[in-house]
């Protein structure tokens, strides 16, 4: 524990310094921009157990202009005690006017992982350890329709090159349950998103409502091994409380139909929602999972959160919207403020579900 602690002393100092060096505007990278924070890190969950890296982001506009909010580029790159190897890159990039808004989501990891089987019951008992390798890209490019409203195009591509189980002479839970996906996978798939985002932050919004709906189908004649369809719903409400405190709402719903692999099933227990699970415990095709928090500032740089959650997963969207077999998810988490004009943080969250918990750090809000 002494260790642990000291180790993010240490951190914290760092970032601490790198954060106020950026707000003077001295560059912490070659150029003539002073909007890097880079910074050694450290990460924590269910699924990596403890890890390091590094950390980066670039937040810029492209042009000068007050309706548009602050454009980001988030780089991380960490191995963990599990052998764990993660590279990714998530960007969010709002042109002049936010009359177009490009998301691009880049990641490449090497991941050994547990599952349970499908469904929304499956005993801690059943637990089988694989492996997998693979590299994913997402873009998201949206058009202002009218003001908040906009709408766009998705696109994935995903190739699982190397999948690894214990086959158990066919006794494996990928075989009995004739997993797809469980030789590898390339998917790729396009569709529709329509989006209203009225919030007044990218990183740590105070008020305002988002709502996004998109659709995506996979098939094989561009490209895809499997043929099938996923719609997701996310729908986020913040109330500004005053004195900096805010509450903030999020529904989100999954729903996907026909062969899908592995590794493109909705699963509870992110760092993002249902945090106290590990991420793919309970995973089937369809999802619903909400969740609230209040944020607080503390001292300074520092602030709290509290947060509850409950949500499910399914074979198919009645099953989860039933409202029967619920789980769980309350916990507490720091924030670090990276840097105050901007709203950026550095995230500490300890998540407790039904027998399970989790602990995550991460940059930005959890949503």
């Amino acid at each position: 524990m002494k260790v642990t602690v000291a180790v993010w002393l240490c951190m914290m100092v760092m970032i601490g310094c790198y954060a106020q060096e950026v707000s003077r505007g001295v560059p912490l990278a070659l150029g003539k921009s002073d909007r890097y924070i880079l910074f050694p890190m450290l990460v924590k969950s269910p699924e990596y157990k403890w890890g390091a890296g590094a950390a980066g982001i670039y937040y810029f506009k492209i042009k000068p202009d007050s309706l548009t909010r602050t454009s980001n580029v988030k780089l991380v790159s960490f191995v963990t005690v599990r052998k764990q190897v993660v590279l990714a890159s998530e960007s969010n990039i709002y042109f002049p006017h936010e009359d177009f808004i490009l998301h691009l989501i880049v990641s490449a990891s090497h991941f050994p992982d547990k599952f349970w089987g499908l469904g929304n019951t499956t005993p801690s008992s059943a637990e089988e350890d694989y492996t997998i390798s693979q590299y994913d890209i997402y873009p998201q490019l949206i058009r202002k329709i009218r003001p908040n409203l906009f709408a766009g195009i998705n696109y994935e591509f995903q190739n699982v090159f190397r999948f690894q189980y214990d086959n158990k002479q066919g006794e494996s839970l990928f075989d009995t349950e004739n997993i797809a996906g469980r030789y590898g996978s390339k998917i790729s798939g396009t569709g529709i998103v329509l989006c209203w985002d009225s919030r007044n932050n990218a990183f740590s919004p105070s008020k305002g409502f988002y709502i996004q709906y998109f659709v995506n189908a996979y098939r094989d004649f561009i490209g895809s091994d499997f043929n099938f369809n996923i719609q997701n719903l996310d729908v986020r409400k913040y109330f500004d409380l005053h004195h900096d405190r805010v509450l903030a709402f999020q529904l989100n719903m999954i729903a996907a139909s026909g062969s899908i692999p592995i590794r493109d099933f909705s699963v509870m227990g992110t760092n993002m929602y249902m945090r106290g699970y590990y991420e793919g415990r309970y995973q089937d095709k369809n999802l619903i999972a909400f969740q609230t928090e209040f944020r607080t500032p503390v001292y300074k740089r520092w602030g709290a959160v509290l947060f509850t959650g409950i949500g499910k997963v399914g074979p198919n969207l009645a099953s989860v919207v039933n409202g029967q077999g619920l789980k769980p998810s309350v916990g507490v988490g720091l924030r670090f403020s990276l840097n105050k004009k901007e709203k950026l943080n550095l995230r500490i969250d300890a998540g407790f579900g039904k027998h399970s918990q989790g602990t995550y750090i991460n940059l930005a809000e959890a949503f």
